[in-house]
């Protein structure tokens, strides 16, 4: 049998573009798992791990850990990827400022030094909030500081370069070998005894950083008993804390991994994340048997489309459990203006108050400072809040801010009626009285509304609009009953604006507002949201240490568009709550 040219021609040109279909196909393979492995929107099922391994560095008493679950460089790329052509150079040099912020006047350079090496974990801890437990020299903190390397060799080279550096002009420096690993650092000189002062933190602006005068580092790697094979570079302010550090690995009962209440706390934690805390609350030594003491807080902080979304499990001494109790918003919400900047919304505050004062209780320094804002405001207005208020709302209720024309805000608070509704409103017309308010009524919207109301002068009688009456009546508040809702406002254009909410439009159909629960769990206990660019200047003005916080947090401050948080009960004495900010 002759097989002819042509056939063997047409055979080999389908042999060739069966090999070149298969290899095709082989890249496209390969091209399609770097890109779902590499890709940065993988970030919004959260980071590479979901615990940081530095935990084994820290003791299970440290006040404060705090851990970034990814490499830096990917959050930027994950930034560029949502941000619009016109964002995206603004967002990259937010990310180089910090980046150079954090490492100002250290010498140090992100891209050379840093960059080569580092890997998807970086890790503080308070560690101690006096690392050498000695009273003569003052309360120094012990600060720990872990960053996962993924290149041992760039690492030990970056530290080996620095130490040489220093070495030259600091006969300060000193190495040792503590049970195997090298620790390099610079000793600081015996100082005196400091009285305590306050001086804020910057950590996004730090113009006169620079590395403390006792500096220790460490390259430590899997040849320790940590569990893992991952390699970090540890930064502190003293070698004590290195030591410290390398001994909490060996000691599986001293860190803060091998901790029950830790992990218990993480199980809770089910969503993808990119950050990690973990707090130990201070217990008051001046309240012995607290009703609910509360043991620590975890925090755990993942990527959503439009911002951050947080879980929170706050570990309690009691092994309570509660489900949620709502699955859609409080119909009392219709009453609150979609212009409302700042909403409270959920239900039975007279149980949540009590609960709320059973849990600030065990902090005598909380515990105070309810009570003086309390009476801050009790002293206003005349009224005992818990039983002239909180002790009969026990179903649905909503609290709102409303910015009014002369820039400040007027309040409204809109709760379900209960048995005890009217015997409460009898109340507060004899606090009225008592302060020598008139009350009156009036039809507004087709609803009866009372004020209370008090006569003032007039200054500019006859000088200002041929003003003929020298009296003014100031209303001090409205109230109206509205189906099975009582509605309270401190002013009238505030219930005109309430009653007008549910006829055209309240903050529940608000698209802001919507867009900023989304993301939140269906079942919850109510919701606490604010919108900051429309609520700051009132904030800034009712509480001015507010100021210094934003500038702690300057870049999540300037692109904060909401926050919004909700309870979602309770599981063996951990409460849960989740919690999302929305950024521009």
């Amino acid at each position: 049998m002759v097989i002819s040219p042509c056939c063997m021609k047409l055979r080999s040109f389908f042999s060739f573009l069966i090999a070149g279909v298969l290899a095709l196909l082989g890249l496209s393979a390969g091209g399609f798992y770097w890109l779902t492995t590499h890709t940065p929107l993988n970030l919004l099922a959260g980071g590479p791990t979901t615990t940081p391994a530095a935990a084994v560095f820290v003791s299970k008493q440290a006040p404060l850990l705090a851990s970034m679950l990814v490499n830096p460089d990917r959050l930027e790329a994950l930034r560029q990827v949502f941000a619009t052509p016109e964002e995206r150079s603004r967002s990259h040099a937010e990310f180089e400022q910090i980046k150079k912020s954090f490492l100002a006047n250290t010498g140090l350079d992100y891209s050379r030094d840093i960059q080569p090496w580092i890997g998807d974990e970086i890790t503080l801890a308070v560690t101690n909030p006096d690392f050498d437990r000695d009273s003569s020299n003052g309360q120094q903190a012990g600060f720990l500081l872990a960053v996962s390397s993924q290149n041992v060799d760039r690492s030990q080279k970056f530290l080996d370069s620095y130490w040489r550096q220093q070495s030259r002009g600091d006969k300060t420096v000193q190495s040792e070998i503590y049970k195997g690993v090298r620790i390099n650092y610079k000793q600081a000189p015996i100082s005196q005894k400091k009285s305590a002062s306050f001086s804020p933190f910057n950590p996004f602006s730090l113009p006169t950083s620079k590395l403390p005068s006792s500096f220790a580092t460490a390259a430590v790697g899997g040849n320790l008993n940590s569990g893992n094979n991952q390699s970090f570079v540890l930064f502190s302010n003293t070698p004590i804390v290195i030591r410290d550090a390398i001994n909490n690995v060996e000691s599986a009962n001293l860190n803060l991994d091998n901790t029950p209440e830790y992990q218990k706390a993480l199980q809770q934690l089910t969503q993808g994340r990119i950050a990690l805390a973990f707090v130990n609350l201070p217990q008051s030594a001046a309240e012995q048997n607290p009703q609910v003491a509360l043991n620590s807080l975890a925090v755990a902080v993942g990527v959503n489309r439009r911002g951050l979304l947080a879980q929170t499990a706050l570990v309690t001494s009691r092994e309570n459990t509660a489900s949620p109790t709502l699955s859609e918003p409080v119909q009392a919400l219709q009453y609150i203006p979609s212009a409302s900047p700042f909403a409270v919304a959920s239900t039975d505050l007279r149980n949540f108050w009590a609960d709320l004062s059973s849990t600030v209780s065990a902090n005598v320094e909380v515990s105070n400072l309810v009570d003086r804002t309390l009476a801050d405001i009790q002293q206003v207005w005349g009224v005992n809040l818990q039983q002239d208020i909180f002790d009969w709302v026990q179903g649905e209720y909503a609290l709102a801010v409303l910015p009014n024309s002369s820039n400040s805000a007027d309040w409204i608070f809109a709760a379900e009626n209960s048995a005890d509704s009217q015997k409460a409103i009898d109340k507060l017309d004899e606090i009225a009285r008592s302060k020598e308010y008139s009350i009156g009524s009036f039809t507004l919207r087709n609803q009866k509304i009372t004020a209370w109301t008090q006569l003032t002068t007039t200054p500019n009688y006859g000088k200002e609009n041929n003003r003929k009456s020298a009296i003014e009546t100031e209303a001090k508040g409205v109230r109206a009953t509205v189906g099975k809702y009582e509605i309270f406002t401190t002013s009238v254009e505030a219930m005109d604006a309430a009653l007008e909410a549910a006829e055209t439009g309240s903050l529940v159909a608000n698209q802001d507002f919507q867009t900023s629960i989304e993301p939140l769990p269906p079942s919850n206990d109510g919701y606490f949201y604010l919108d900051w660019p429309s609520s700051r200047a009132i904030w800034e003005k009712q509480i001015p240490l507010l100021r210094l916080i934003e500038l702690s947090a300057r870049p999540l401050f300037d692109h904060l568009r909401s926050l919004t948080v909700t309870s979602t009960g309770e599981i063996t004495g951990i409460r849960k709550a989740t919690i999302f900010m929305r950024l521009n």
